[in-house]
This record gives C-alpha cells, sequence and structure tokens, in this order.
C-alpha cells in the first residue's frame, strides 16, 4: 500500500509536470497565436492602406487627367475669349473714335449756335445802348437848357433885389434929408413963437441890409444835372425874393413921417 501511494504521489508529480508542460505549451502557443493576429492585423492593416494608397493614387491620376483636359479646354477658352476681347477692343477704339469725332461735331455746332445767340444778343444790347444815350442826351440836354432859363431867372430877380436895395438907400438918404429940413423948421418956429416947442425927431426906421440879402445855398454839383432838385433851388429863390419884397412894402407902410 505504501508502495501504490509512493507510485500514485510519483504519478501524480509526473502529471502535475506534464500539465506545467502543457500549460506552458499553452501559453506559448496562445501567444503565438496573438502574434500571429497581430501580424495579420498589421498586415491587413498594411494592405488596406495599400489598396487605399493604391485606390487614391488612381483617383488622383484621374483627377489629374480630368484637370489636364479641363486646363486645357479652359485654356483653348480662354484664347477664344482673348481674341474676341482683342476684337471688342478694336471696334470699341473704333466706336470711341466715331463718338468722339461726333462729339466734337457736336459740341462744335452748339458752339456755333452760342456764338450766334450771343451775336444777336450783343446786337441788340448794342441798340438799346444806343437808344439809352438818345434818351440820357435829350434829358441832359433839357436840363440843361432848364438850368440857363433858371439861371437866367435866378439872376435877373437878384438884379431886381439889387436895384430896389440901392432905390431903399436912395430913399433912406431922402428921407434923412427931410428929417433935417423939419428939424430946422422946427427951430425956426420955435423962435418966431418965442416958446418952447418940443423937439420930436421923427423917428427914421432905416431898413437893415441883412434883410436885403437872398438867404440861398449854392446847389450842390452833383445836383445840378437833378431836374428836380434845380426845380426845388428856383422855387426856393423865388420864394425868398416874394419875403424880401414883402419886407420891403411893409417898411414903406410903417415909416410914415409923423409932422406936427
Amino acid at each position: 500500500m505504501k508502495h501504490a501511494v509512493e507510485q500514485h504521489c510519483v504519478e501524480k508529480n509526473k502529471f502535475e509536470d506534464k500539465m506545467k508542460d502543457i500549460l506552458k505549451e499553452n501559453e506559448r502557443l496562445l501567444e503565438q497565436a496573438m502574434s500571429t493576429d497581430i501580424m495579420n492585423i498589421v498586415v491587413n492593416a498594411n494592405v488596406n492602406y495599400a489598396c487605399k494608397t493604391v485606390n487614391d493614387c488612381e483617383r488622383y491620376v484621374t483627377i489629374e487627367t480630368e484637370l489636364q483636359r479641363d486646363f486645357i479646354k479652359k485654356e483653348s477658352q480662354s484664347q477664344e475669349k482673348d481674341t474676341v476681347i482683342m476684337k471688342l477692343k478694336e471696334r470699341l477704339k473704333s466706336l470711341s473714335c466715331n463718338v468722339k469725332e461726333e462729339k466734337i461735331k457736336g459740341e462744335l455746332e452748339e458752339i456755333e449756335m452760342i456764338n450766334i445767340e450771343l451775336d444777336h444778343r450783343v446786337t441788340k444790347l448794342v441798340a438799346e445802348n444806343e437808344h439809352l444815350k438818345q434818351t440820357y442826351k435829350k434829358l441832359y440836354d433839357s436840363i440843361k437848357s432848364s438850368r440857363v432859363r433858371s439861371k437866367e431867372q435866378c439872376d435877373d430877380l437878384i438884379k431886381q433885389v439889387n436895384i430896389k436895395s440901392v432905390e431903399n438907400s436912395d430913399l433912406n438918404a431922402s428921407l434923412q434929408e427931410k428929417v433935417l429940413v423939419i428939424t430946422a423948421l422946427k427951430d425956426t418956429l420955435r423962435k418966431l413963437k418965442g416958446k418952447d416947442v418940443v423937439n420930436e425927431a421923427v423917428p427914421l426906421h432905416s431898413i437893415d441890409p441883412e434883410l436885403l440879402k437872398i438867404d440861398v445855398a449854392p446847389l450842390a454839383p452833383k445836383l445840378q444835372n437833378n431836374r428836380t432838385a434845380h426845380n426845388d433851388y428856383l422855387k426856393h429863390t423865388q420864394e425868398e425874393t416874394a419875403t424880401l419884397r414883402e419886407i420891403v412894402e411893409n417898411k414903406r407902410l410903417l415909416n410914415p413921417l409923423n409932422i406936427p
């Protein structure tokens, strides 16, 4: 029995060793399988990447081919457009020259019309100016003749006033002589009667020479050609002369001789 137990222990140990070997082999195989899977994954990934790269390259080549074709097409269209643009530029240049000539021609015609209109206006203005000159000349001649007549009238009035002044001076001298004669006669009568006679001197109110002056201000030079101002000047002169005559007449009436 002891021998059986020992035998069993030996077999058990062998079995355990065998199990360990199997486990180790399993672990090795598992690691190998995992390595293989990883390798397959990497290889598949590389293959997929390579395939994708090839597909991308093919797609890029296709795109490049299409782009090249499109570029050739666009280049051809661009050349056609350049040709059209050149033709349009030449046409535009030709039209521009024609338009410029037409514009210049139109401007010249417009300027000519303006010049004709200006000539008519100048002719009209010259005629109006000549008419105004004639009108002003007639007005000036009329004012000049009126001024001459007014001056003659003023000179005549001043001459008459001066004559009246001389007459008044002579009248004053005659009155003074008469006063002296009257005084002498009174003295003689007093001596003859033998009594005093009141010597009443006759007051003589002589005319103040200042009253004989005509207070007429000279007409301003800038108003000499003004008809209204000239008429006002003449009217004022006549009023002053009338006032002077009235003063002379009043003096004559207010100075009678008081002989007793």
